[in-house]
């Protein structure tokens, strides 16, 4: 996570009608200027639970498309399955600590002392993509459950000793994905995390379609194209959402209602790994503290070929923006930070 930019001006001006106004005219400028490079762009900005902000722009939008259009969030779902884990410990007592053959026998051996708490933070020693050609062949994989997206993965080595290293997966949280289902004894991943995070949760399975500005996968010339899925990979990155659906669940999580404030502090504090490496990627999201303005923060990024995007949320302020595009495109972190800040009362 970058510096925080200082604080601004005293609370009687951030209060003032000539200020909103002067936030969302920057807002919606600066919402321009990054919706040039994108076929179809959505943002929505949330305060103290409502709405405040939300733009909609690109170069092919049509007349269907919405801020409510779904689009693929890819990884920005590890956050949601992260927060359902994090409930589960602060309400129900799950202990992230044991073994994950605990709650699943038929894992292999290699499994015996991976935890949940290193799957939800990448330490676990699962193995990443290892090229193109793996990417592909999990994207041609079609999946009801994460179980049964398992036999691509789980048999493989660790890449590591659980706990040594911090490397980023999404197999990883697949893997999670399915240990949840175990858990909540639910008859689908869908209806696992409904019954973990309850209303909050609004976002849907990829196979349900979504929004792609890229309908196939250029294999190469002399090659077939692929029809793009991301199903399998549940809450590793399998989900469609609207920036409003991200945005209203990041809105739950920083005004307690997925998570006290306690809770959250507590669940914010990074780990070390076993080579003394300080992990700040926690419960499926990038989370920290900002010490200069006494404030916690989380955030998480998606993006692959038929969408991208973020989701960044302050507690203290309880700030949340949600975008969402549908085609790859650059990262949206600066257009994230940049509403986030304005909307928070922070500014170069």
């Amino acid at each position: 996570m970058q510096t925080f930019i200082a604080a601004l001006g005293a609370a009687t001006l951030l209060a003032s009608p000539a200020f909103a106004q002067h936030q969302t005219e920057t807002a919606q400028a600066i919402f321009d200027q990054f919706a040039q490079g994108h076929p179809a762009l959505n943002a929505t900005v949330m305060v103290n639970g409502e709405i405040v902000f939300e733009a909609e722009g690109g170069t092919m939008r049509t007349a269907e498309d919405g801020v409510d259009t779904d689009y693929n969030v890819y990884s920005t779902a590890k956050m949601m399955l992260g927060t359902a884990f994090a409930r589960l410990e602060a309400h129900q007592g799950l202990d992230l600590d044991r073994s994950v053959r605990a709650i699943d026998p038929a894992l292999p051996d290699s499994y015996q002392h991976v935890t949940l708490r290193q799957l939800l933070s990448h330490t676990a020693g699962v193995r990443g993509y290892t090229g193109d050609a793996d990417w592909l062949a999990f994207s041609a994989r079609r999946c009801a459950l994460p179980e049964d997206a398992l036999g691509h993965f789980i048999n493989d080595p660790l890449i590591d000793a659980p706990g040594a290293r911090h490397a980023y997966t999404t197999y990883g949280f697949v893997l999670l994905s399915h240990l949840l289902v175990e858990l909540t004894g639910a008859k689908s991943f869908d209806a696992a995390m409904h019954e973990t995070l309850g209303e909050v949760y609004q976002a849907r399975l990829d196979a349900q379609d979504a929004d792609k500005a890229t309908a196939y996968y250029d294999a190469g010339e002399g090659l077939e194209p692929m029809a793009l899925s991301a199903e399998c990979k549940f809450g590793g990155g399998g989900l469609i959402a609207s920036s409003r659906e991200l945005a209203a669940f990041g809105s739950a999580l920083v005004e307690g209602e997925l998570l006290t404030f306690e809770e959250i502090e507590t669940a914010f504090q990074p780990i070390q790994t076993r080579d003394g490496e300080a992990v700040s990627y926690v419960y499926g999201m990038e989370a920290g503290y900002e010490p200069s303005l006494d404030l916690h923060y989380a955030a998480h990024s998606g993006g692959s070929p038929g969408g991208r995007s973020f989701i960044m949320a302050y507690v203290e302020p309880q700030v949340v923006v949600a975008t969402t595009a549908n085609f790859e495109g650059p990262n949206h972190y600066p257009l994230a930070l940049a509403l986030a800040d304005l909307f928070a009362g922070y500014s170069e």
